[in-house]
């Protein structure tokens, strides 16, 4: 299924499609009057629709709407943002794929770089979740502090460090909302850690070995989701 993306609601009729997609149904794809093409809003719906308008702008009618559920567990990451920016970018990617709920950029003291630029990662996240075929797109939050983040978000947090032996395991999991914290290249700093277990926070060893934080985060994410289905 060739999936393409846009803000629709249930109630709409017709889908003005993007310029970029446009251009990309009728060159590539070879689309025209009457054929059939699929969008999701990225919230779970999934329509049916057909071409009416040729143009810079094409306009399909939707002929048929249906609505799936999301995962009984949802899957929240909060990561530092990456010294180097198309690696925090792959890891939004994968993530997309993957199937996490929702993205928090966090700020630890040990983190190189301070700002990500959301509109570029919502425009990848988007691109990763019409090759993937997925129905629910990441919702991207604002930038936080460590410190606020911990203290604010309501999640089941599980913290992945080092200095810890402890397995990710099924039975670790007491909540169907779990949130996985990534910390920078440098990792979290000790009064992070302990401020981590302050707040009864679960620590998880991700293995032996020193893995980057993208690596980090993709592995974790993928542990989580196999054991939560």
């Amino acid at each position: 299924m060739n999936l393409f993306f846009s803000n629709f609601s249930q109630t709409d009729n017709e889908i003005v499609v993007n310029e970029n997609d446009s251009r990309h149904i009728l060159k590539s794809y070879r689309k025209g009057i009457g054929d059939i093409l699929n969008f999701t809003n990225g919230n779970g719906l999934l329509a049916e629709c057909k071409i009416i308008e040729k143009g810079k702008k094409i306009k399909v009618k939707i002929v048929k709407i249906s609505k799936s559920k999301p995962n009984k567990v949802s899957i929240h990451i909060a990561i530092s943002p990456l010294k180097n920016p198309s690696r925090f970018e792959w890891f939004v990617e994968k993530a997309t794929e993957i199937g996490v709920k929702e993205i928090t950029p966090i700020i630890t003291k040990h983190s190189e770089k301070k700002k990500v630029n959301h509109e570029r990662l919502e425009r990848i996240s988007i691109s990763s979740l019409k090759q993937s075929n997925q129905l629910f797109k990441p919702k991207i939050n604002s930038t936080e502090n460590f410190s606020d983040f911990v203290k604010n978000n309501s999640d089941q947090k599980i913290m992945a460090n080092l200095k810890t032996k402890n397995i990710l395991e099924k039975k670790s999991i007491s909540s169907n909302q779990v949130c996985l914290i990534i910390g920078p290249e440098g990792g979290f700093s000790d009064d992070e850690i302990q401020e981590a277990k302050n707040k009864n926070i679960t620590e998880i060893s991700l293995g032996n070995n020193r893995l980057r934080s993208e690596t980090a985060a993709i592995f974790g994410l993928s542990i989580l989701r196999s054991i939560i289905n």
